[in-house]
């Protein structure tokens, strides 16, 4: 097993809610002029958004936010900001709940608030997405916004010019979509230039391109179940298109498409040992460059100058991921979201006239250096000789020498294509504040390792992907740096899927097992996307590339449904789920229980009022770790 120095080692022990509560602040925001940040400050249970002037020193607020799920924020000009969020909502003519979205523009010299696309006619009721924007007006005066439009018996995902004064959603000439439309490209000045369709009956995946005349061509086409090229944006020339795709590679790599011949040109970014897992791009979607996945991020720009800067400020912070946030018009200044290393999240302005970098605010101000407990980066094999990256992160304030013999929490992450990087795991570090060893395997089917280690998770559930995990605590073991009788898995979505599969396929290596909003039963669950989005839908589809043919492959599905083996359970069980979930509902959890209690197992289940899948309550994620830190204690504690 290889290992990397990550951070120091800690001393204190905070308070539970240090960990818990949301970040005091968060979705922070530079102005185009680099002159105020906004973003949204979480005072008790309150959201509140704040924009504070750089030259006054000064901040004011704009109103408290807390009856909605505040999300994100976005300068539009210097004078407005809008405020992206969501609610869970039900709607007359729609089965069941979903995560509405909306976006709130907010005036800064007349404290004027207006909700964009509200009382729009023509808006399909139970759409979801209201709060995404695809481009501004270069004068800051408005917005446009893709929304799904009624048309006769059919819906269409048109692009609307969105006032920022009125909210009220105009019709842009020549910008009407098709039921199969999923995406807009608009220029600079605010012009639809490209968008693209996806017809899920037919599996064809289209980008189309305005002419001059005004009229709409097909520049590419390709079938496959799912779209194999993403569309990105727009080159900073306007003369082409900006695409992601593995066509070359096993890694996601950028791409450059003709507006008018559909031809891609060689890779404009690519790298041999990362994906393009992020893009830097302006508010009309002008891409200036990527961000690569990895244990730490990396970015390359067009810009030398911009690349060497952003560069600069990742090496005086090494031990720490260094993000790129926004920057002002000009790029003179740059705002960096920073964790890991030996603070908690917290954010600075790079001043590049000056070449001062400047921290601005702490997310978590309760938390010090000491009380960050120290990560290594590490690598082991799995039985089938694969090599798994993961985090190991050391119980807080145990000196080096006395790491031996600890006893273990395997927390696998959600996703399950997405991966655990160096940053601040507000459960991993409280964890570690406990007194438990957290490892935090990177098992295959998990994203930023490149296609091939995705796809290896493919069909994978329950089997390779959660030999994967065991075999990471079984590492950790023979290093002696873990004890295998003082191991439990947790985990959240699909980890809780992973921690329960861990409790009843392996059943003898896990002393106790907690899932938070887990996946218990995958047919039931692939049954409910089938109905929820359509059997041809992109997201079925999907999901079915993951687990399995819902029909052809039903029992060899049902052999790795945790609630289907409930009798194979020895260790006591922990459930926790918010019931205002809408990615993995609360059903999943009900089933589990039921299962267990039929089969006279121990379990514990926690049901949250009113919160949704990602528990951004603070009394949620104080109940959560409460919850946690007894269960652990009872079972594996010292």
């Amino acid at each position: 097993m290889a290992a990397g120095l990550v951070a120091g080692p800690a001393q204190a022990k905070p308070p539970l809610e240090a960990f818990g509560d949301m970040p005091e602040i968060r979705a922070v925001e530079l102005s185009p002029d680099g002159q105020r940040v906004a973003y949204i400050l979480r005072e008790g249970d309150i959201d509140i958004l704040v924009v504070h002037d750089f030259t006054t020193n000064t901040g004011k607020g704009l109103g408290r936010v807390n009856e909605i799920r505040a999300r994100n924020v976005q300068f539009v000009g210097n004078d407005h900001v809008v405020l992206i969020a969501s609610k869970d909502t039900r709607t007359f003519g729609y089965s069941g709940r979903f995560e509405f979205s909306a976006a709130l523009a907010f005036n800064l010299k007349t404290g004027r608030t207006t909700q964009l696309l509200r009382n729009t006619e023509g808006i399909h009721p139970a759409q979801s997405g209201l709060g995404r924007i695809v481009g501004i007006d270069p004068a800051g005066q408005y917005v446009l916004m893709p929304a799904y439009m009624k048309a006769a018996s059919e819906t269409s995902l048109d692009l609307l010019r969105v006032p920022l004064e009125s909210g009220r959603g105009l019709k842009v000439v020549g910008a009407r979509g098709s039921t199969a439309t999923i995406d807009w490209v608009v220029d600079s000045a605010g012009q639809a230039v490209a968008r693209s369709d996806f017809n899920e009956r037919s599996g064809v995946h289209q980008i189309r391109t305005r002419t001059d005349g005004g009229d709409w061509r097909v520049v590419y086409e390709e079938k496959s179940p799912l779209p194999a090229i993403g569309l990105i944006g727009m080159a900073a020339d306007g003369k082409s298109l900006i695409v992601v795709d593995a066509r070359e590679s096993e890694f996601m790599s950028l791409y450059s498409m003709s507006l008018t011949t559909g031809e891609i040109s060689p890779p404009l970014m690519q790298r041999t040992d990362a994906e393009v897992a992020g893009v830097v791009t302006g508010p009309n979607r002008v891409v200036y460059g990527v961000r690569y996945s990895g244990m730490f991020p990396s970015y390359e720009m067009f810009d030398p100058a911009i690349d060497a800067a952003i560069n600069g400020v990742q090496n005086s912070l090494a031990t720490s991921a260094v993000y790129l946030d926004s920057w002002s018009d000009d790029w003179s200044k740059m705002l960096f979201f920073v964790e890991g290393g030996q603070n908690a999240e917290r954010y600075l302005v790079y001043d590049r006239k000056t070449n001062v970098l400047t921290r601005i605010s702490s997310a978590r101000p309760k938390i010090t250096e000491a009380d960050v407990g120290e990560v290594v980066v590490i690598e082991y094999k799995a039985r089938d000789g694969l090599k798994i990256p993961g985090l190991l992160t050391w119980p807080a304030g145990v000196p080096e020498a006395e790491r031996k013999n600890l006893p273990l929490v395997v927390m696998p992450h959600g996703g399950p294509e997405a991966y655990d990087a160096v940053g601040f795991d507000w459960m991993a570090q409280f964890l570690a504040n406990e007194g438990y060893a957290v490892l935090q395997p990177n098992f295959r089917g998990s994203g930023g390792f490149g296609e091939l280690f995705a796809k290896a998770g493919y069909g994978e559930w329950g089997r390779k992907m959660q030999d994967d995990i065991t075999d990471g605590a079984a590492a950790l073991a023979r290093m002696g740096w873990a004890d295998p009788a003082r191991t439990c898995i947790v985990g959240w979505s699909y980890g809780g899927y992973a921690a329960l599969a861990g409790g009843a396929l392996t059943p003898d290596t896990y002393k106790c097992v907690a899932s938070v909003a887990g996946v218990s039963n995958l047919r039931d669950m692939l049954n409910d996307a089938r109905a929820r989005y359509g059997p041809r839908s992109r997201s079925f589809i999907y999901w079915q590339f993951l687990i399995g043919d819902v029909d052809k492959d039903r029992d060899a599905i049902d052999a790795v449904s945790p609630a289907r083996l409930a009798e194979r359970f020895k260790a006591p069980i922990l459930l926790i789920h918010g019931d205002a979930d809408t990615t993995v509902p609360i059903k999943q959890s009900n089933i589990m229980d039921e299962a267990l209690r039929k089969a006279k197992k121990t379990v514990r289940y926690v049901r949250i009022d009113g919160d949704d899948h990602g528990l951004l309550e603070n009394e949620s994620r104080r109940l959560v770790l409460t919850e946690l830190a007894k269960f652990l204690k009872e079972h594996i504690g010292q």
